[in-house]
């Protein structure tokens, strides 16, 4: 521990946050917060747990709901209450949970609070000065706003479908719910700028967050573009507009088991004539054409085949070491396994472990920033559902013991 990492003096200390959302956009912004001593207290019920409770990775044929290392990786650092909302109970609890906290998050469609009795409306009238933060897909309002969905249907609402893979096959998604991790950090900003307004004025207010409008963002000058233009952007496969060669190119077997790929972006003539050097094509630097961008753009087809030829008959560390020594911007397309083995990321300590007692030990990012005089300590292990049940449930909501076991009873700790 650095002399500045003083435990207790974090830069949420203090902050308490009731997390209604669920899968991902939410979670993940909430984590975030814990990671820097937010007291974060993830509301859940086994009626109805996170979807994410039941993906992998998971612990070879355990199917509880506490074996999801996808789970795991999104809720670390917090608590856990299980409420069964469905109740008639269950929203007194939620209410109470409220009167202790700075943020309330949710991540439902549009109603669903509305139904609980727990809108801004009626939570401000318990906590006058709270923040609530709503992640709906398409925010509150508008013809679409009870439309529901998951990130696969999200990034094809958003126009990012629209211009990923080749011009002359179908659209592809990105692999992963890509919207959801742009919508999480603009979620993050949003509750930010709104605890810093309420340290100024003593005034909290309400975030209707649109994870749509948020996941425009990542459509780059193409929506410019479309907007002032009408030109509408097409997907290229791995080209650029404005650069030639730019691609992703195969390379020799390594003996590793899994095809090997090498990104390669030329993105001037000096950088061209050094790959045509390295690769010994005397006909490349000869031509009056390809010395300049635009003849290289008209011939990408002729450019892709004859680097196809070159990095086929090398492996991926030999292509990359030639070429970054020569100041030609290439780089292996990792596996996810290379992500978690670079050299980089493991000089800044960029993974945690974490020993759950039903998963086992697994490592799992940490924040991607470094935050010099309030460092986040290594964060709690996920919880399991409703471990922290009691705890919220009487020092938190104030119930007593016969209470507490009562609402067991009663089914409203479910």
């Amino acid at each position: 521990m650095s002399s500045n990492e003083i435990p207790g003096a974090h830069l949420f200390d203090g902050v308490r946050i009731a997390d209604f959302a669920w899968v991902g956009v939410g979670p993940n912004a909430t984590m975030q917060m814990a990671f820097h001593g937010a007291e974060v207290i993830r509301v859940e019920s086994t009626r109805r747990p996170d979807t994410f409770r039941s993906g992998g990775p998971r612990p070879a044929g355990d199917h509880s709901l506490d074996a999801s290392s996808y789970f795991a990786k999104f809720n670390r650092g917090k608590r856990s209450v299980a409420i069964n909302l469905a109740h008639e109970r269950g929203a007194e609890v939620a209410r109470r949970l409220i009167a202790s906290a700075d943020i309330v998050t949710e991540s439902f469609a549009p109603g669903f609070m509305d139904r609980l009795g727990l809108n801004y409306e009626e939570v401000r009238k318990i906590k006058p000065d709270v923040i609530m933060c709503s992640m709906s897909m398409e925010g509150q309002t508008g013809p679409h706003a009870k439309f529901r969905g998951f990130g696969l249907t999200l990034q094809a609402t958003a126009g990012v479908t629209g211009v990923t893979g080749w011009p002359d096959l179908p659209p592809v998604g990105t692999g992963v719910a890509y919207t959801d991790w742009v919508a999480t950090h603009v979620a993050i900003i949003g509750i930010l700028a709104a605890l810093d307004h309420r340290r100024r004025t003593g005034e909290g207010q309400y975030i209707d967050l649109s994870q749509f409008e948020a996941s425009t963002l990542v459509l780059d000058a193409g929506v410019i573009d479309a907007a002032n233009t009408g030109r509408v952007a097409r997907p290229l496969g791995n080209r650029d507009r404005r650069f030639a060669p730019h691609g992703v190119y195969p390379c020799a077997d390594d003996h590793t088991g899994s095809d090997r790929w090498i990104a390669i972006a030329v993105t001037s003539d000096d950088q061209w004539r050094r790959l045509a050097l390295i690769m010994d094509r005397q006909d490349w630097l000869e031509s009056d054409e390809l010395c300049h961008t635009a003849g290289r753009l008209a011939a990408q087809d002729a450019l892709d085949d004859g680097i196809t030829r070159w990095t086929s008959q090398r492996t991926v560390d030999e292509i990359e070491q030639e070429l970054q020594a020569v100041g030609v911007p290439a780089h292996r397309a990792s596996t996810v396994r290379d992500a978690h083995e670079d050299p980089q990321l493991a000089h800044r300590n960029h993974w945690w472990k974490s020993d759950h007692p039903v998963i086992g030990e697994m490592s799992y990012e940490s924040p991607p920033w470094r935050l010099s005089a309030t460092p986040p300590p290594m964060p709690r292990r996920s919880p399991l559902l409703g471990e922290d049940s009691e705890y919220v449930y009487r020092e938190l909501c104030g119930y007593s013991e016969a209470e507490f076991h009562q609402l067991m009873v009663d089914g409203v700790v479910e």
